[in-house]
């Protein structure tokens, strides 16, 4: 068989190839009739929108949807950690959530499925933007902006880093005007971090709602599978792989949902062992301390020094928000604690020597201070092997100049008085 030969042969082998595939995706049934939903007619064409609807009292997880509603602007604030958003209404906002073709973002990666959720009299309703070709793609987008334009608030998980910028990305790419130009953006990831990080080793939406909202997904699949799911469709136009991935979207939507909620019921109930769980005590100090709500942070660190994971942080905000408040003898009091229970002596007894010099100026307690804050840097690199020459310049200059004060101190007394004042020790140590 010649070169010619093997050409017609492997066409004809080819055709009949293409002719099997298409006769088997052929019979596969539409998107619509797995998932459900509509054909949405717009100028740039058509898309499908897939709508589910459930009522205000549907529980997700451990958590009503409708109570979220019931947020006052005093919480909002403090989940944002911004005054701005004491007017946030969340009748007036949209949970968006997408699913893309990779993870990479810019002008290459798609948003193939858009899931927006909002309340609408006493239901909550999701609608979701399908994209089943790139040619589909300007009609879904215009769809979603003539529905973004009846809210002014948006709420997303990890929104303001990925699936916000992606889709301006894609509205400038279709030359149209991006609708996310909203006064509100609340990213519930920032917030889980604040708030859970030293709780949790990972602050995803499923850690989430494994440890916080009890909900466990049934039917779901794995979020790195979703683009290579798509792209098989786009190949073969088989639908059934897609429905997971719906599903997939939903859900993260209702998880912002009761998440938002779960986060409101921290700072509405700071104190309640029911809501908060050791850790969060610290970070909810934390937030607290940065909003300017002085009483209610000193409560929670107080509750946090008795956490042994964050035991050391506490007790060091703790002292640091005393000194800022001028509450010295508190701050004295925590600093001796640490000295006494090996909590960052060094730290604490800097501290001190800083407190009794410039606010006492007792230079003899603040020359035993520090001095006890040299042995111990001594001590802990010997225990290590390594030094921390600049700490001990440090203190070794404080030393010094405290020193100096002493003995102007003590010349100004002879001079006054006619004989030395007798020092007096403190022993920090008990």
């Amino acid at each position: 068989m010649n070169l010619s030969e093997k050409l017609k042969t492997f066409l004809s082998n080819e055709s009949v190839r293409n002719k099997k595939e298409h006769i088997k995706t052929r019979f596969y049934p539409s998107v619509s009739d797995i998932v459900g939903g509509t054909t949405v007619t717009t100028p740039f064409g058509e898309h499908l929108l897939v709508e589910k609807t459930y009522p205000g009292s549907h529980i997700h997880g451990n958590i009503q949807l409708d109570l979220v509603c019931n947020i006052s602007g005093e919480i909002i604030k403090l989940i944002a950690k911004s005054s701005a958003y004491e007017s946030f209404d969340f009748a007036r906002a949209v949970f968006i959530d997408t699913e893309t073709t990779g993870l990479a973002g810019g002008s290459g990666t798609l948003a193939f499925l858009i899931g927006v959720g909002f309340f609408q009299g006493n239901d909550f309703k999701i609608l979701q933007y399908f994209i089943s070709d790139y040619d589909k793609e300007t009609a879904a987008l215009y769809s979603l902006s003539k529905l973004l334009e009846k809210f002014n608030g948006i709420v997303t998980f990890n929104g303001k880093s990925y699936d916000i910028p992606l889709l301006e990305a894609r509205y400038m790419l279709s030359r149209m005007e991006s609708p996310f130009k909203k006064p509100f953006h609340l990213d519930l990831l920032a917030s889980a971090r604040r708030l859970y990080k030293e709780r949790l080793e990972s602050v995803s939406l499923s850690s989430l709602e494994t440890n916080l909202l009890c909900f466990k997904r049934d039917g779901d699949i794995p979020g790195f599978e979703i683009p290579s799911v798509y792209f098989r469709f786009l190949k073969d136009n088989n639908p059934h792989p897609l429905k997971p991935i719906f599903y997939h979207n939903r859900m993260d939507i209702l998880s912002m949902v009761t998440l938002t909620n779960s986060m409101a019921c921290a700072f509405k109930e700071h104190l309640d062992s029911t809501t908060c769980v050791n850790q969060d005590y610290y970070c909810l100090g934390r937030v607290f301390e940065d909003m300017g709500m002085i009483e209610q942070s000193i409560k929670c660190y107080e509750k946090a020094l008795h956490v042994m994971e964050v035991k050391d942080k506490s007790y060091t905000q703790l002292s640091l928000l005393y000194k800022r408040l001028g509450q010295w003898q508190e701050a004295e009091r925590l600093w001796t604690a640490m000295v006494k229970s090996n909590i960052r002596p060094v730290f604490a007894l800097v501290e001190l020597a800083k407190y009794y010099e410039h606010k006492l100026k007792d230079y003899d307690r603040a020359a035993e201070a520090t001095q006890k804050a040299l042995e111990k840097v001594y001590t802990r690199n010997a225990l290590v092997g390594y030094t921390l020459k600049e700490e001990i310049f440090e203190l070794k200059k404080r030393l010094e100049r405290i020193k100096c004060k002493q003995n102007k101190h003590e010349t100004s007394i002879i001079k006054n008085h006619g004989y030395p004042q007798q020092r007096a020790f403190i022993n920090l140590d008990q």
